[in-house]
């Protein structure tokens, strides 16, 4: 499920940008940030950088009536996700890099949520301190790269299997 919804964000921001910058191989793709001796893309880069709970939704499990009494399911998981947007690119470029992401802080501030699947999410920019980007790009690898941190919020994980069954009594059973 993550890899479907970052990779539909990616090519709705691709579609954005590509109006803006002409790349025929396009503009966005997901994949790792990282120190790699590989060629940069020229590409902005989505990247998970890491997943956290949303409890403000509740986190009890759900209970159903149904023809043999009350089935008992998990609570469904509410996750955000938070997410690195590079702009990797050749030192040539890098004034390049910075209009590309420029140009993709304006999509995230015009377009701060999409739907897909049936669901809505949400895209918001994260503001971290100078050390928290550090530990940032020394977890990615060390290189660090034109970037904004993003929070997609709303991710809703929910296997529909039982927790377990129990039954109502339809009479008391009281003895004296």
């Amino acid at each position: 499920m993550i890899q479907k919804i970052l990779t539909n964000y990616a090519a709705q921001l691709d579609e954005y940008l590509l109006r803006k910058h002409y790349q025929p191989e396009g503009m966005v793709e997901v994949g790792f940030v990282g120190n790699s001796t590989e060629e940069r893309p020229c590409k902005l880069i989505v990247t998970l950088l890491s997943i956290e709970r949303e409890t403000s939704g509740g986190v009890t499990a759900p209970v159903r009536k149904n023809a043999g009494g009350f089935t008992r399911y998990p609570a469904p998981l509410l996750l955000n996700l938070n997410l690195v947007l590079a702009a990797v690119y050749d030192e040539k470029r890098y004034a390049e890099s910075l209009s590309v992401l420029s140009d993709t802080l304006a999509y995230i501030q015009s377009v701060p949520g999409f739907e897909f699947e049936g669901h809505n999410y949400t895209v918001e920019i994260v503001t971290l301190s100078s050390q928290d980007i550090n530990n940032v790009w020394t977890t990615l690898g060390g290189q660090y790269y034109p970037s904004v941190v993003c929070k997609l919020r709303r991710l809703v994980i929910d296997s529909g299997e039982t927790a377990g069954t129990g039954t109502i009594s339809r009479q008391p059973d009281v003895k004296l």
